[in-house]
């Protein structure tokens, strides 16, 4: 079989439709709708570890007919067990590699992860889940440096963040006093101005209607990211 072919038995033995293949790998719906259709067995390789991960299954079963993966050269077979045992944020990481080196033809454009669940600008929110949407966006749309986006709910942090905004952030474990990062607080997530002053730590918003939350030694506050716009 094809791998289009591979890809349509998949989903009906699971029981999975293509819209929500599409939302489990992030791939958009119109590119894999296209690609199915077109039966084509020459999808980008980040595209086809994004959908043999949805589908449970592995890129040889996918691609090599038998499953076997006998055509495979060893340094491909070695790549392909490694990326199996990768974390979330390191599959990102080599998919995003993969693309940028292969120089698709999204040439000044890159696919950028935005967590659909939002870090709070005033109270505090839920701590978000590994759910995001991936936006394809221009070159210099986004700072270079982030690494990912979260959308932020309240007025807290205007005149910077409206409600309903992204704020891009870089992951990073230090963050200095005066500078705007994502945190969870006591397991709820905020977007708030860092401070740390004689001794007194505070999250801070940027809309003075605000009362500052000042952080006491028997608060758990982790940094996620620094917001870097």
């Amino acid at each position: 079989m094809s791998f289009s072919q591979k890809v349509l038995a998949l989903l009906k033995e699971n029981g999975m439709t293509k819209a929500a293949l599409a939302k489990e790998s992030g791939i958009p719906y119109t590119t894999l709708d296209s690609m199915l259709k077109r039966d084509s067995d020459t999808a980008r390789l980040a595209t086809v570890f994004r959908i043999a991960d949805a589908l449970g299954t592995s890129v040889e079963e996918l691609v090599f007919d038998g499953g076997d993966g006998a055509s495979i050269s060893p340094d491909e077979k070695r790549i392909l067990d490694l990326y199996a045992l990768l974390d979330e944020r390191g599959k990102d990481t080599v998919l995003s590699l993969l693309e940028r080196e292969a120089g698709h033809s999204r040439v000044g454009k890159r696919r950028f992860p935005v967590y659909d669940s939002p870090a709070a600008a005033g109270r505090g929110e839920p701590v978000f889940s590994e759910e995001k949407t991936f936006l394809t966006v221009e070159e210099g749309e986004v700072p270079e440096e982030a690494d990912f986006g979260i959308r932020i709910t309240g007025d807290s942090m205007e005149p910077v963040f409206s409600d309903g905004d992204i704020a891009y952030v870089v992951r990073t474990e230090e963050i200095r006093s005066g500078e705007i990062g994502v945190f969870l607080l006591n397991g709820e997530s905020y977007c708030k101005k860092f401070t740390e002053e004689a001794g007194r730590v505070t999250l801070v918003s940027l809309n003075p209607a605000y009362e500052p939350i000042d952080v006491l030694d028997t608060d758990e506050l982790r940094l996620v990211g620094k917001v870097v716009r």
